[in-house]
């Protein structure tokens, strides 16, 4: 109730202040001595306006910082603008607006156009005089994004569970307003943007890299490709090779005729996104092809403000699971480094786009050997329901056997499977354990609301292929072993790495609590950069450009494409 009430509120204010705002009239000053005093008495015009010290609007524009303007300025009316002129200060902050996509950040999101414009209307030629409207209404715009910049830098644009836009000052650093303060200071604000920045070498090795794609890619560009209708074959792939070229993939000098170049381009592509080079035009490739240059950047964009929603600090051991990539990672704290150092990499199989995968934070707290697998509900109606009835030996086939709603296991034979349906099915399906289970010799859970985890699988053959979007929802890990032997190896007095491999060889079910949980993210990240490490999984201190791989991947989930038409409206 009160949400509605504060909605109605801020709804009514804009609509009864806004022609207040809006028809401030212009006000020219000759004298440049006289302008900031004209300009402080329509400044205080505009705040005599606000709601309380939460919001103002100016010129259709609700300002959600407004509330921060009295900790940032400090009874310091003018900071931005000095007698008509942008003071270095401002001059900075326009600039780092108009490139706000060097931070992978929305430039109008900051009032850009507005600012621009307002700061060309600063002195009239003709009149020569001052329009201390303009530069009233610059000061206050300028406050709003410089607030706004530095809060979207520290911890994102988003609702992480929801992803839509919001504005939450209480996930923010506490001392944000204090360090955007300090970038008030001559030279100082470069240096408040990047306390404000995540930490993590990933982000800020990503964000040099979109910098450098759009620098490289500054004075090319590149249109989608179009695979619907094609009734000129000879044109589609003519436009297709230009747009390799322009990608830097279509090799001229290669001693091949025109197909065999052009399918060697396209396999040059599929790799940057991890695609199956198979120079192919597959569903997938045609999919990336699709992305004109500025997608590529926004695909980008996306990954830098996931970065942003971050902890601050990871934990000392870890993994993190990157949806997109198919791949899991496990990170442990080298102390005498200083960095975190790979310890395990593995692939994964993730879920289908109509069975996804959820992003989460959890902890791994216990194996289970040789698990059962209790079938979801979904999966029993839609997929193994039609089989039993089609033939009821399928379930001895597959190692499955009913469970009715007392725990107890029913024959097949004595249910009557003409009466199942998706309303009425009154047992649950269960597979017995073995090497033929569809969570193989080893499951590893971790608690969560969408009772996901990761295991290993008795279908190997993903592992081999670049599309390893294929489970209902759960992880199947490859080097499940691995991550085994990585869980216990701080309790090996009480579980030995004999015992463990006893385990995984005599099918009987057992549980390994562990003494140290394992702490898991479950991200998606579609873009990222990949560091060269040495044989013990370390990186260089100051890596080179050439010690770096920039990968790009599908966005298999469309989670990317929702982001971008919220923000790119």
């Amino acid at each position: 109730m009160k949400k509605i009430i504060l909605i109605f509120l801020v709804l009514n204010f804009a609509a009864c202040k806004n022609s207040t705002n809006d028809s401030t009239e212009k006000v020219e000053i000759k004298q440049p001595q006289n302008v900031n005093a004209e300009t402080e008495k329509i400044l205080k015009g505009y705040y005599k306006n606000s709601l309380g010290d939460t919001l103002l609007v100016i010129d259709k524009d609700t300002l959600i910082t407004y509330r921060f303007f009295n900790r940032l300025r400090d009874k310091q009316h003018l900071i931005f603008s000095d007698k008509g002129k942008l003071t270095t200060l401002g001059d900075s902050l326009y600039h780092v607006i108009k490139h706000a996509r060097m931070y992978g950040l929305y430039p109008n999101d900051y009032h850009f156009n507005k600012l621009e414009k307002l700061n060309s209307e600063f002195y009239n030629k003709n009149d020569e005089a001052f329009n201390v409207s303009a530069i009233a209404a610059a000061e206050i715009l300028f406050t709003d994004a410089y607030l706004k910049f530095g809060a979207h830098l520290n911890k994102g644009r988003f609702n992480t569970d929801t992803i839509l836009l919001e504005w939450n000052p209480k996930k923010l650093d506490t001392n944000w307003v204090e360090i955007l303060k300090m970038g008030l200071h001559p030279t100082q604000m470069a240096k408040a943007f990047d306390l404000l920045e995540p930490k993590h070498a990933g982000y800020h090795f990503l964000k040099q890299a979109i910098r450098n794609y759009i620098t490289e890619n500054e004075k090319l560009n590149w249109d989608t490709i179009s695979f619907k209708n094609i009734k000129d074959t000879i044109k589609f792939k003519e436009d297709l090779k230009q747009k390799l070229i322009k990608t830097r993939d279509y090799n001229d000098t290669l001693n091949l005729n025109d197909s065999l170049k052009l399918a060697t381009a396209i396999k040059s592509y599929q790799k940057k996104f991890n695609l199956e080079p198979d120079g192919k035009l597959g569903k997938l490739t045609r999919q990336t092809l699709s992305l004109s240059k500025e997608q590529t950047i926004r695909q980008m964009e996306m990954a830098l403000e996931r970065w942003r929603w971050e902890p601050t600090k990871y934990p000392e051991r870890y993994a993190i699971v990157n949806i997109p990539s198919a791949e899991i990672n496990v990170y442990e704290w080298d102390k005498k480094h200083k960095e975190d150092t790979l310890v395990l990499y593995s692939k994964i199989v993730v879920g289908k786009p109509e069975t996804q995968t959820p992003t989460l934070k959890s902890k791994i707290n216990y194996i289970l050997v040789y698990p059962y697998w209790s079938v979801p509900y979904t999966i029993a109606w839609k997929e193994i329901l039609p089989m039993v009835k089609n033939d009821t030996n399928y379930l001895h086939k597959h190692n499955f056997e009913c469970i009715n709603f007392k725990g107890e296991v029913v024959p097949p034979s004595k249910l009557n499977w003409k009466r199942f349906n998706k309303e009425y099915l009154p047992v649950k399906f269960r597979q017995r354990i073995g090497g033929d289970n569809s969570l193989g010799i080893c499951k590893f859970n971790f608690n969560n609301k969408y009772g996901v985890y990761l295991h290993d699988t008795n279908s190997k053959r993903y592992f081999k292929t670049f599309y390893r979007y294929q489970s209902h929802g759960c992880m199947r890990l490859e080097k499940y072993v691995d991550l085994a032997r990585f869980l216990i190896r701080d309790d090996t007095l009480r579980l030995p790495y004999d015992t463990l491999n006893a385990y995984f060889a005599r099918p009987e079910q057992k549980q390994i609590s562990l003494r140290k949980p394992l702490p898991i993210y479950v991200r998606y990240y579609t873009a990222n950069v990949e560091v060269i490490k040495d044989k013990k999984g370390r990186t260089k201190k100051n890596p080179q450009n050439e010690d770096k791989k920039f990968n790009l991947f599908i966005d298999i989930y469309k989670k990317d494409e929702k982001m971008i038409n919220l923000i790119y409206k």
